[in-house]
C-alpha cells in the first residue's frame, strides 16, 4: 500500500456540529440559502443518514420524516477555517500529497518509513482528534483505490455501495447510470468489477469503463501534489473571547506542533515568533520574539511565547490570535575542543528575556568598560546570539591594580557631610560628620584629581583614602564645590 485518502465527511456540517459540540448521535443537516420553508437539505451526517434522510431532501419532507432533526445554516467563514486546520494537519504528516477534493486529501506513503500501514493509521486517527471531525481513511496500491476506500465505511475500496459513490458526485468517478446498474442487481464496486469491461463500454459509455479499470487497479495515475504558499502563518477565532491565556496556549501548542513540522520537511527552522493579538474593545497587540538560535521545538516555542504572555496585561478579552514563524536554514556549529557554549541557548534566552521584563531591557546587557578615567564609566551591549553559540567574546582590557587592597565600592554613592579645610586648591578633610562611619580622620592619602571631557560634560572629582580611628580605610570623593560622597571602603 503506497497511498493513503483522508476524508473527512461531511466536512461543511461536521464542522459546525464540532464548534456547537453538538454529539455525533444527533441528526443534522445543511440548509441551502433562501427561505427555510422552500429550502432543501444539502448535506446530512451519518446519523440522518440513518434514517434514511438524504441531500436533496425539501425541509418539510425530511422534518416529516425526523421531527427532531438539527437544522443549520452555511457558515463559509467556518468552513474555511474548518479546511484550513485540516489542511495544515495532512501539511504536517507527508511532503507530498493531493488535495483531491475539500474533503479529500491523497497522500503518497512511499517516502515515510512506517512499521505497517495499520499503526500508520492507527496513529494518523489519534493525532487528528484534536480537529473533532469525523475521519476516514482509506490505503490503496493506487490513489484512486485509496480514495475509493476513504469513501466505504468498511474501509476497503470494493464494499463501496454504488448508492453512496453516486451521492459522493466526484469527479473522477462519475457515475449517472446507478438506476441501470440497481435494476442489473449491482449494488457495491465488487458486483460491478466482475462485468466485462467491452460490454460496461458499449452499454453505458467510456466513465464506467474508466471506473472498472479503476477498481482492477489497471489505472494509476500521478498525483496533483498541493504546493502551499512559503509562508508558515496559522490564526484562531475564539468564540466566546477568552479572559485569560490558558485556553491560548493550549491552543498554540498544538498548532506550533504542526508549523514545526511543515519546517521540517521544508528543512527549515525557526528563527523569529511573530504573534499578534485582538482583543474584544478593538485594541490590538503585536509583538516580534527573536529566538536565541534557529529551532525547530515547538516546546522552545511554547515556552518563549508563554514568557511573553507572563508580562502582558490584556486589556480586554483575547478574540483572535495569529501566529507566524520567520523560516531560516538550521544552524549547524562544530563543537571546539578549549571553547565550550551554552547548553541550552534557547532557555538562557527565555531567561533573558524573563530579566528584561523585571528590570527593563535598558538595564539588561554585557557590561563593557568606556576608554575614560572616569570611574563606574560603562556601557551595556546586547547579547548577541553568536556570544551564546559558545564564539569567542570580545577581548577584556588588562587594568593594573593601583593597591594590593581590594575595593569594595559603594553603588550608590552614599552622600555624607565632611568637615575639611582648603589647602592650596583642593579640600583636605578633617572628620566624617555623618553617614554610616563617623569620626576624626587618622590618615589622608591624596588628593588624586580627575576630570575629563572638557569639550562636552565636563566632569571632575577628587578622591581621596582615608584612615579613621579604628583602622577602617575608606574612598571618598568630592566633587565641587561642596558634594562628599563615601565611595567605597577597602576591605
Amino acid at each position: 500500500m503506497s497511498y493513503a485518502a483522508l476524508h473527512f465527511q461531511d466536512l461543511p456540517l461536521t464542522c459546525l456540529l464540532a464548534r456547537d459540540g453538538v454529539p455525533s448521535t444527533q441528526a443534522a443537516a445543511l440548509l441551502s440559502q433562501g427561505i427555510r420553508e422552500k429550502s432543501h437539505l444539502t448535506v446530512v451526517n451519518q446519523a440522518a443518514r440513518q434514517l434514511n434522510l438524504q441531500a436533496g431532501f425539501q425541509t418539510t419532507r425530511a422534518l416529516a420524516r425526523c421531527t427532531d432533526l438539527l437544522l443549520l445554516d452555511p457558515d463559509p467563514v467556518a468552513e474555511k477555517s474548518a479546511q484550513a486546520e485540516a489542511l495544515a494537519f495532512v501539511d504536517s504528516l507527508v511532503p507530498d500529497f493531493e488535495l483531491t477534493t475539500p474533503e479529500t486529501f491523497l497522500l503518497d506513503l512511499s517516502t515515510l518509513l512506517i512499521a505497517s500501514e495499520a499503526d500508520w493509521s492507527a496513529q494518523t486517527l489519534a493525532a487528528s482528534s484534536f480537529l473533532a471531525l469525523p475521519l476516514q481513511i482509506g490505503l490503496g496500491p493506487t490513489p484512486d483505490l485509496a480514495h475509493l476506500a476513504s469513501l466505504s465505511r468498511g474501509n476497503q475500496a470494493l464494499q463501496l455501495p454504488l448508492q453512496d459513490l453516486a451521492q459522493a458526485n466526484l469527479k473522477n468517478f462519475p457515475l449517472p447510470q446507478v438506476s441501470v446498474l440497481k435494476l442489473w442487481g449491482l449494488h457495491t464496486l465488487a458486483d460491478l468489477s466482475q462485468l466485462p469491461r467491452q460490454g460496461l463500454t458499449e452499454r453505458l459509455g467510456p466513465d464506467l469503463a474508466h471506473l472498472h479499470d479503476v477498481i482492477l487497479g489497471k489505472q494509476h495515475r500521478l498525483l496533483q501534489l498541493h504546493r502551499p504558499k512559503n509562508h508558515y502563518r496559522i490564526q484562531h477565532l475564539f468564540e466566546p473571547p477568552i479572559a485569560s491565556h490558558d485556553p491560548l496556549l493550549f491552543m498554540a501548542k498544538r498548532l506550533l506542533q504542526s508549523l514545526c513540522k511543515r519546517l521540517a520537511l521544508q528543512q527549515r527552522a525557526a528563527a523569529e515568533l511573530r504573534l499578534t493579538l485582538s482583543f474584544e474593545n478593538g485594541a490590538a497587540h503585536a509583538r516580534k520574539l527573536n529566538l536565541s538560535e534557529p529551532t525547530l521545538s515547538a516546546e522552545i516555542l511554547l515556552r518563549s511565547l508563554h514568557t511573553h504572555l507572563d508580562s502582558l496585561r490584556s486589556p480586554a478579552p483575547i478574540e483572535e490570535f495569529h501566529l507566524e514563524l520567520i523560516p531560516t536554514l538550521p544552524r549547524h556549529s562544530q563543537h571546539q575542543l578549549f571553547s565550550r557554549g551554552l547548553k541550552d541557548p534557547n532557555q538562557f534566552n527565555d531567561t533573558l528575556r524573563r530579566l528584561a521584563d523585571l528590570v527593563g531591557s535598558h538595564n539588561l546587557g554585557i557590561p563593557h568598560q568606556l576608554d575614560t578615567h572616569r570611574p563606574d564609566s560603562f556601557h551595556l551591549t546586547a547579547v548577541l546570539p553568536d556570544l551564546l553559540s559558545g564564539h569567542k567574546t570580545p577581548p577584556v582590557p588588562e587594568i593594573p591594580a593601583l593597591n594590593h587592597l581590594p575595593l569594595k565600592r559603594q553603588r550608590p554613592p552614599i552622600s555624607i557631610n565632611v568637615a575639611s579645610e582648603k589647602r592650596g586648591l583642593y579640600q583636605h578633610p578633617l572628620a566624617l560628620l555623618s553617614g554610616p562611619h563617623q569620626g576624626p580622620v587618622h590618615q589622608a592619602r591624596g588628593p588624586f584629581p580627575l576630570s575629563g571631557s572638557w569639550w562636552q560634560d565636563t566632569w571632575q572629582e577628587v578622591q581621596w583614602d582615608i584612615e579613621l580611628a579604628d583602622s577602617l580605610l575608606l574612598q571618598l570623593t568630592f566633587t565641587p564645590p561642596k558634594n562628599w560622597q563615601l565611595t567605597g571602603h577597602y576591605a
